[in-house]
């Protein structure tokens, strides 16, 4: 008996001590990282807005050279000095290796979006990052 509640306390211990639901951190699948920040000319502008949504998300879903593909809006965090909430949109594409960051740069989807969506934004600002050993 004393075996039993040993054994069913240990079990008990163990089940309740593994969290199968809890995810663990992964890293972003990808070479290169490239995050890419937008402000709008009109940023208070419905149509604008519409007509930049509606041409990054044809890049997004069209693009075939990116593995991984964000595209969001400002978060509500805190208000600090290190953080910068000022843009309107950023799109961040992950690539599986600087060729294919190379040659997104010249794919027609790219382009396209460019020429749709250029006269939206007065400013853009990227920011690439090669994956470095953890």
């Amino acid at each position: 008996m004393k075996i039993q509640n040993s054994l069913l306390l240990i079990l008990l211990i163990f089940t309740t001590s593994c969290n199968p639901s809890e995810k663990k951190s992964q890293m972003i699948e990808g070479v290169l990282v490239h995050s890419v920040y937008f402000w709008l000319n009109n940023p208070e502008s419905e149509d604008d807005r519409k007509v930049f949504e509606k041409a990054i998300k044809r890049l997004i879903s069209t693009n075939k050279l990116a593995v991984k593909k964000h595209l969001g809006k400002p978060g509500n965090t805190a208000k600090r000095g290190v953080v910068d909430n000022s843009y309107d949109y950023c799109m961040i594409l992950t690539f599986p290796t600087l060729e294919a960051q190379r040659l997104y740069q010249d794919d027609p989807t790219h382009l396209i979006f460019i020429d749709q969506a250029k006269h939206l934004w007065k400013k853009v600002t990227v920011y690439d990052s090669m994956k470095e050993p953890i």
